[in-house]
């Protein structure tokens, strides 16, 4: 028999019911925890069907929840992403269209809408690039950040794992919301087992040492005073992991005479750096050396950033598959918290990623900011209900529908962005074909302006069409650069192959089918350069640290 708490639940929030196994507690009185992996790959989450990395944790959590087999981010980016999976908008619509903007709050964000309902809300971030300065914390009654000092960028998953557990102690008494952010796999690759010394040393003497995989933020000044010097960058033990190391922004007083060895200058990198390379005849065993002999005619010095290690392709996928593990590892310690709390009952929880990341599959190309293919945006998206039995769902689906499926299952007052939007229906009936699945990709990060549209096992890649509507003509031409029919048992590298006469083939289904949608192309690249960036300079050289600016 329904309880009347059940019966005055309205419209689809009736069906939300039957996932419960009584109308004991009521939806609205759920706790959420939105957990979010920065920079993971969905081929790296096993979450029953196998991964490329492995997640003992993410599979038993998915054992218990909805697993969306393919879901996509809107932008691979972290800031708008997230914004857009805490608002349900677009980032032409948040007027955020890279991690260099700011929020101005013009939509509410979910943990705004919780804090007005009554929950308390709580975020721990572990990189620079949801600061609290990008308007990110707007709602948040504690938010966590910069856990290492503001020398260090990023946290790693034990100090996030730490600190929720920590947090869960305090919120558990009340409903609340949280938000963990776990970036372990992001640039550089540096999982804990990685660990030998690069050091500076000045005439023989050591001036810093650090972890030669993570690269260091060093903003280093030496004292040069009178007379000749040696400086001496050295990495300790064997080099094979390691094709080059970009110091970046290594500058002398101009009253120094200066010579190299071993270090070249490159205009490949950051706008201009020198790079420490491998010897030509030296075994992989040695250590990478290189060396500068300075010359003062009077008291000078050396400036140097920042240190950043440039893995071999092999060693880069390896060390990104166990930072994966590694965060695997300290999630579960959170979600084993969660269940032995008894909270998992009474909340719904969701994790995610904001973007995948390339691993050398183009063009050797190692990061996520160029691409719209599928390793750069398909993510892993496991929905957990209380008392919804666990399900697979094959259909494409957007990380847009995330905010309004919490919305629609709490309750919250109907509107269409809610009801359009929502993963609801789909998880009632695993086999709805779903809507098509909408991805950006802006300039300058990118190349090109981009729009990648997933329809079924289809993808289609706009390139620079803001100008006009596109033509068949156009499509046929060049505007339509890529277009994919998705084998999924195969690997990304193998599904990204581009056949010109398949595209020629559906030039005019493909224009057909996406002409009444265009509005999302034209308006999202005519009004980027409407609002402002953000102008700290200390935020910017933040994000040229982990590779996000040149």
């Amino acid at each position: 028999m329904k309880t009347k708490a059940c019966e005055r639940v309205p419209g689809l929030i009736a069906a939300v019911l039957i996932f419960l196994s009584a109308c004991s507690s009521k939806p609205e009185d759920f706790n959420v925890v939105l957990i979010t992996l920065d920079t993971t790959r969905n081929d790296h989450v096993d979450t029953g069907n196998g991964a490329r990395a492995y997640t003992p944790e993410l599979k038993r959590f998915a054992q218990k929840a909805v697993v969306f087999e393919r879901a996509y981010c809107v932008i691979p980016q972290t800031l708008p992403s997230h914004l857009s999976m805490l608002t349900s908008y677009y980032p032409h619509e948040l007027g955020v269209y890279s991690n260099q903007y700011q929020y101005d709050g013009r939509y509410e964000l979910l943990q705004e809408q919780l804090k007005n309902k009554g929950y308390q809300t709580a975020g721990i971030v572990s990189l620079g690039t949801l600061a609290g300065d990008t308007g990110f914390r707007n709602g948040f009654d504690q938010f966590l950040e910069n856990l290492d000092g503001d020398k260090v960028f990023f946290s790693t998953a034990r100090k996030i794992t730490d600190n929720a557990i920590r947090l869960l102690d305090q919120l558990k008494q009340n409903k609340f919301f949280l938000f963990l952010h776990y970036s372990d796999p992001h640039s550089p690759y540096a999982p804990p087992s990685a660990n030998k010394n690069f050091t500076l040393y000045l005439n023989n003497n050591p001036v810093v040492s650090f972890n030669a995989y993570q690269g260091s933020i060093l903003r280093q000044t030496v004292s040069l005073p009178r007379g000749t010097h040696r400086l001496r960058f050295e990495v300790e033990g064997e080099g094979k992991d390691f094709d080059a190391f970009v110091l970046r922004r290594l500058v002398f007083s101009k009253n120094c005479v200066v010579k190299f060895q071993n270090i070249v200058y490159s205009d490949a990198h950051y706008n201009g750096s020198h790079l420490i390379k491998k010897q030509e005849g030296k075994t992989v065993d040695e250590k990478m050396v290189g060396e500068v002999q300075v010359t003062c005619s009077s008291e000078g010095s050396m400036k140097l950033f920042q240190v950043i290690p440039l893995l071999t392709r092999k060693a880069a996928i390896d060390f990104y598959r166990q930072e994966v593990e590694y965060m695997d590892q300290q999630l579960g310690r959170f979600l084993r918290t969660l269940e032995n709390d008894g909270l998992l009952k009474k909340t719904i929880v969701i994790i995610t990623a904001d973007h995948g990341e390339g691993l050398g599959e183009r063009g050797r190309y190692f990061g996520h900011v160029r691409y719209l293919n599928r390793q750069f945006i398909e993510v892993p998206l496991l929905m957990h209900f209380p008392g919804q039995k666990h399900k697979r769902i094959a259909a494409p689906v957007s990380q847009i529908g995330i905010s309004p499926t919490v919305q629609q299952f709490l309750g919250f007052p109907e509107d269409e962005n809610i009801t359009n939007k929502s993963l609801l229906k789909m998880i009632k009936s695993p086999n709805l074909p779903g809507k098509p699945v909408y991805s950006f990709a802006f300039k300058p990060s990118a190349v090109d302006h981009k729009l990648s549209v997933i329809s079924g096992s289809y993808q289609c890649i706009f390139f620079n069409a803001e100008e006009s509507r596109p033509s068949t003509s156009q499509l046929e031409s060049g505007v339509v650069k890529e277009f994919y029919n998705f084998d999924l048992s195969q690997s990304y590298a193998k599904t990204d192959e581009y056949s010109a006469a398949v595209l020629l083939r559906n030039a005019g289904r493909i224009f057909q089918f996406f002409q009444k949608d265009f509005h999302r192309w034209s308006t999202a690249f005519k009004t980027r350069y409407l609002v402002k960036m953000r102008r700290n300079e200390k935020e910017i050289e933040r994000l040229k640290s982990i590779g996000y600016l040149q």
